[in-house]
């Protein structure tokens, strides 16, 4: 713990000998002031929208209480537009009508309740629950009358119509639509009053905010600049050391691609070294191996036939066998480059491989005559042999275009084909051919990329430097 809190004053005091300690003090206020104004500004932002949220509540709330009265007044009217005509047309608006109201009622109570508590609405909601008592009421006295209607007794229909306890319930319900519309409209002025408030304060605190943090990084900018100019001398002192570290930088990293290239010339002696063993050693036994059984066939096929048969596998297998030898032993190390040379054998190598995977090449290589490093023959011909790899084995490709140029510092290969390409983003973990062609051609300061998108084949660009020399170390 004690050497968390050490490490830690030391970071500090390097930030403070880097800006000064007027400056970190400055730069400390500016945040807290800028967090403390996010924070005194969302804390009101949210009570406004929480202010503004229980306007919009009463708001809907009148507009239910609307609704409701004009509900009711449209049920009373379908009652008496039945009576008046004994039409049945009048039976739907009524039941439309007294269902809408009903459920305007409980919209105002749903908007008023969440209110009740914060604003002190239990008078309102009395008010609710007295006008739902009242419309219930007048519901009641409205569904009487229109049951002795349906049965056809219009007379004791009109007799109820007469005793005014519908004119009463009507009467009371207006009233207390008056009532809980002039409660709720106060109700709304001082819910606005509050959103007003909070609306101003947040105005107040979006103006002095911004010009107190101004002010505060006017000051910081001036601290800085008097800190850059005194540094100024310091900065040119270290441009010019700078400039010394690259020039050792660079001639680093002409030495480690040299030794790059010194590796890679290793690795091809041993491929080459281990090759010619392959080829000489195990060729030699399997060679041997394959004559003895061909001379044990020819002893045993006229006695022991079922021996011979299984011989004659073997002998398949041995040929097999030889033939894996032959490739591994190529793919090792080309013998054509060392037998005719880079050039010839790498046209070989194009030729062989279009007719393998039946396709259709266009071919453009520079004059033969043209000499190369011979580690950097072999690395272009290992980057273009995995190239045609790659292809005949994934790309289903028809045809393939292969152009090579070189200058007197870089020799460019450009590779594509017409096949079902590859999604690159998709290539979370590079398969180990590209990732051995990249490694290639970095290692010794070329250029390596793949262009392609689903469908629209392979571009792989190699550009691969002429002048890297191999190391006298």
């Amino acid at each position: 713990m004690q050497k968390y809190v050490n490490d830690f004053f030391e970071k500090l005091d390097k930030l403070f000998n880097v800006f000064g300690g007027r400056n970190i003090a400055l730069l400390a206020l500016t945040i807290v002031i800028t967090i403390g104004l996010m924070i005194f500004n969302d804390s009101w932002i949210m009570s406004t929208r929480s202010v503004g949220d229980d306007y919009a509540n009463g708001q809907n709330a009148l507009t239910n209480l609307k609704k409701y009265q004009a509900n009711i007044y449209l049920s009373e009217s379908a009652q008496r537009g039945y009576l008046l005509t004994k039409a049945n047309g009048y039976i739907a608006p009524y039941e439309s009508a007294s269902k809408l109201a009903r459920d305007s009622l409980r919209e105002i109570t749903a908007n008023l309740e969440p209110l009740s508590a914060k604003y002190q609405l239990q008078k309102e909601l009395n008010l609710v629950d007295k006008l739902t008592a009242d419309t219930e009421a007048k519901f009641t006295e409205i569904e009487i009358t229109l049951s002795f209607a349906k049965k056809g007794d219009f007379n004791q229909a009109e007799k109820l119509v007469k005793l005014n306890s519908g004119l009463v319930h009507m009467l009371e319900i207006n009233n207390d639509i008056v009532s809980l519309e002039s409660s709720i409209q106060s109700k709304l002025l001082e819910i606005k009053s509050s959103r007003d408030h909070y609306r101003m304060v947040i105005r107040a605190s979006v103006i002095i905010g911004p010009l107190l943090l101004i002010f505060l990084v006017v000051l910081v900018i001036k601290a800085l600049l008097d800190e850059i100019s005194k540094k100024a001398e310091f900065q040119q002192v270290l441009s010019h050391e700078n400039d010394k570290h690259v020039e050792k930088a660079v001639q680093q990293s002409n030495l480690l691609k040299s030794l790059a290239l010194d590796y890679q010339s290793d690795v091809e002696r041993e491929r080459q070294k281990l090759a010619r063993e392959l080829h000489d050693e195990l060729g030699s036994l399997l060679t041997a191996i394959k004559m003895d059984v061909s001379w044990v066939i020819k002893t045993l096929s006229a006695s022991r036939p079922e021996i011979t048969e299984k011989l004659k596998k073997t002998i398949g297998y041995l040929n097999q066998s030889i033939s894996f030898k032959r490739q591994i032993v190529q793919d090792l190390h080309p013998s054509m480059i060392s037998s005719f040379g880079f050039w010839p054998a790498l046209n070989t190598l194009i030729t062989e491989a279009a007719e393998r995977g039946n396709l259709t090449l266009k071919l453009s290589l520079p004059d033969e005559n043209i000499r190369i490093n011979e580690t950097i023959s072999l690395v272009a011909y290992r980057v273009i042999q995995e190239t045609l790899n790659n292809c005949n084995k994934y790309a289903k490709a028809t045809e393939i275009s292969l152009h090579i140029v070189c200058d007197d510092s870089n020799l460019k290969i450009e590779i594509q084909d017409n096949g079902v390409g590859i999604d690159l983003n998709a290539l979370n973990n590079e398969t180990h051919g590209l990732k051995g062609m990249r490694h290639r051609v970095l290692a010794i300061g070329g250029h390596f990329d793949v262009i392609s998108e689903p469908s629209k084949g392979v571009l792989t660009l190699v550009i691969l430097p002429l002048n890297v020399k191999p190391s006298s170390v």
